[in-house]
């Protein structure tokens, strides 16, 4: 018998498709800058008509992210900006990015 590896799903799909590129997360984020979810269609699984739903079965707010025939969508006025969709993205390269509200800033 062979051991179990504990592997995320992200992991083990690298093994399969090369990474061109990690989307780079900006280097000095202000935390008073609220942030909204997008989802680049381009590397999510559920785009490219494979089974996935990790961000909308992990998202805290009920109604923030709707999946519409297999694909994923997020609901802008519903979403929070907490970022736990994008933390769980098991795409390659994770196709969901936390973008700032211009104009905006929570008050501490």
């Amino acid at each position: 018998m062979s051991a179990r590896v504990n592997q995320s799903r992200r992991d083990w799909l690298r093994c399969f498709v090369p990474l061109k590129s990690e989307t780079p997360e900006p280097a000095q984020a202000d935390p008073n800058v609220p942030k909204k979810a997008i989802i680049q269609g381009r590397h999510c699984l559920a785009y490219q008509r494979s089974f996935c739903s990790t961000c909308s079965e992990r998202c805290p707010v009920e109604g923030a992210i709707k999946v519409e025939m297999g694909v994923p969508q997020i609901v802008a006025d519903a979403c929070t900006g907490c970022g736990i969709c994008a933390d769980v993205c098991p795409a390659p390269t994770n196709a969901i990015l936390m973008m700032p509200l211009k104009g905006k800033s929570r008050h501490v």
